[in-house]
C-alpha cells in the first residue's frame, strides 16, 4: 500500500485522481481508524485551515498510525504553492517517521507552476503577480522560496535537478520541466521523506514501474447538480458571474448573511428554500459569494450550513465544490468521512462516491484549477 497524508481535501482529491489514472485501487479518508485494503490511502487531514500547533498536532497523530500499517512508501502532499504550514508538518513527519531528511518538489510544469533560481513562477511571472496575492488566508507578496515557506534562507536548501541531495534538513527541488521532476523522483529512498506536488507523486509512481491507463470513458453528471464555489479565485468567480448574466441558476449567498456573524436561522432556511426552487426547476443550481468586502466570519460554515439543508429538501445526486476549505466544511456538515474516487476528469478535478450516502456524488476542485469544458457539455 502506497500511503498520502495531504493538508486539504481538494489536495487529497488530486493525489486520488492520479491513482485512477495509473490503475491503482483507491481509498480517501479524513480520519484514519482502521486499515484499508486499497493500493492508495490518501488522509485528507485539513490541517491547512488549522493553527500552526494544531496542525502538527494532527499530522504527529495521522503519520504514527500510517506508520504502523507499514505502507510502501509514505507521501506528503503539500500545496503546489507551499500555503499552508508546510515546513512545521514536514518536521513532525520526519520525527515519527525518525527520517533525517525531506525531498519537497512542490512545482508542477505541466499546470506552468515552476521553481528556478529560488523564486515561484505561475506562467512565467513571479508568483506574488498573480491571483494568489490576494490569498484570504495565505497571501503572497513575494516569490522566494524561503519566503514563501515562512522561514530563513539558512533553514531550506534549495537545489537544481542535477544537484546531490544534502544528507540531512529539507530540501526543496528546483523545476522547470517534467523532465526535471524525473531527476527528482530518481533520487528517492527510502531514507528521505517525499513530499510535494502531484506532479511529483505521478513521477514517483513511474520511477517505480506504474504507468498510465488508458481510458475512453467519461462520466456523466447526474441531475439534480449543485455547484459550490467557495474559491476568491478572481477566473472561477468570473465563470459564476457570467453563468448568472446570461439568467442561469445562480444563488449567491444573501448579503445578511454574508454580513452577520450569527444569522438566523430563518435566512438559512430562505436561501435554502431559494436553492431548492433552482434545483426543481432547472435541474441544476450555483451556490457562489458574489461579494466578501463586508464579509463577517465564517463564511465556509455558512455555506455548509445551506447545503445541508438543500440536500435535507431534495436529493441532489452529483454536488460539486470547488476551493479546498470550503468542501472539507461541506463534508465536515455533512459528517462524511470515507470516499471511493471513480473517474478523474482533469488533473485535480476528481468525481467520487461518499460510501455513507447511497445515491450521493461529490466532484472537488482546486479553487486555482479551471473546470473542464467537457464537464459543462454533458
Amino acid at each position: 500500500m502506497i500511503a498520502v497524508i495531504a493538508d486539504d481535501l481538494t489536495g487529497a482529491v488530486e493525489i486520488a485522481g492520479i491513482g485512477l489514472r495509473y490503475g491503482l485501487r483507491v481509498e480517501i479518508v479524513t480520519a484514519l481508524s482502521r486499515s484499508s485494503s486499497a493500493d492508495l490511502l490518501v488522509v485528507a487531514t485539513d490541517t491547512r485551515s488549522m493553527p500552526e500547533q494544531e496542525a502538527v498536532t494532527r499530522m504527529t497523530d495521522i503519520t504514527s498510525k500510517l506508520k504502523a500499517l507499514n505502507p510502501e512508501f509514505l507521501f506528503k502532499k503539500t500545496d503546489s504553492v507551499l500555503r499552508g504550514h508546510v515546513l512545521a508538518e514536514l518536521n513532525a513527519h520526519i520525527n515519527v517517521m525518525l527520517l533525517k531528511k525531506t525531498l519537497l518538489v512542490p512545482a508542477n510544469p505541466a499546470l506552468k507552476r515552476t521553481i528556478a533560481d529560488g523564486q515561484y513562477y505561475i506562467k512565467g511571472l513571479p508568483i506574488h503577480l498573480s491571483n494568489f496575492a490576494t490569498d484570504p488566508d495565505f497571501p503572497v507578496t513575494r516569490s522566494e522560496i524561503h519566503y514563501l515557506l515562512r522561514c530563513q534562507k539558512n533553514e531550506i536548501a534549495v537545489k537544481a535537478p542535477d544537484d546531490n541531495l544534502p544528507a540531512t534538513g529539507i530540501t526543496v527541488g528546483e523545476c522547470a520541466s517534467a523532465t526535471d521532476i524525473k531527476k527528482w523522483a530518481q533520487k528517492a529512498d527510502r531514507q528521505t521523506l517525499l513530499a510535494g506536488g502531484s506532479g511529483f507523486f505521478a513521477a514517483l509512481l513511474e520511477s517505480v514501474g506504474f504507468l498510465p491507463k488508458a481510458s475512453d470513458k467519461f462520466a456523466i453528471l447526474e441531475k439534480p447538480t449543485l455547484l459550490v464555489s467557495g474559491t476568491t479565485f478572481d477566473e472561477s468567480r468570473e465563470f459564476i458571474r457570467n453563468i448568472k448574466n446570461i439568467g442561469g441558476p445562480v444563488s449567491y449567498m444573501p448579503q445578511d448573511i454574508v454580513e452577520v456573524e450569527n444569522p438566523g436561522e430563518n435566512l438559512f432556511d430562505n436561501w435554502a428554500d431559494e436553492v431548492t426552487t433552482l434545483l426543481s426547476t432547472e435541474r441544476t443550481a450555483v451556490i457562489a459569494i458574489a461579494d466578501i468586502a463586508n464579509a463577517a466570519v465564517n463564511l465556509r460554515e455558512k455555506t455548509a450550513t445551506v447545503v445541508e439543508r438543500v440536500l435535507k429538501k431534495i436529493a441532489v445526486k452529483d454536488l460539486m465544490i470547488e476551493g479546498g476549505a470550503t468542501a472539507s466544511a461541506i463534508i465536515k456538515q455533512l459528517n462524511l468521512t470515507h470516499f471511493v474516487p471513480i473517474d478523474e476528469f482533469s488533473t485535480g478535478v476528481v468525481r467520487m462516491k461518499a460510501t455513507q450516502c447511497d445515491d450521493l456524488f461529490l466532484t472537488l476542485k482546486p479553487g486555482s484549477y479551471t473546470w473542464p469544458a467537457q464537464v459543462w457539455d454533458k
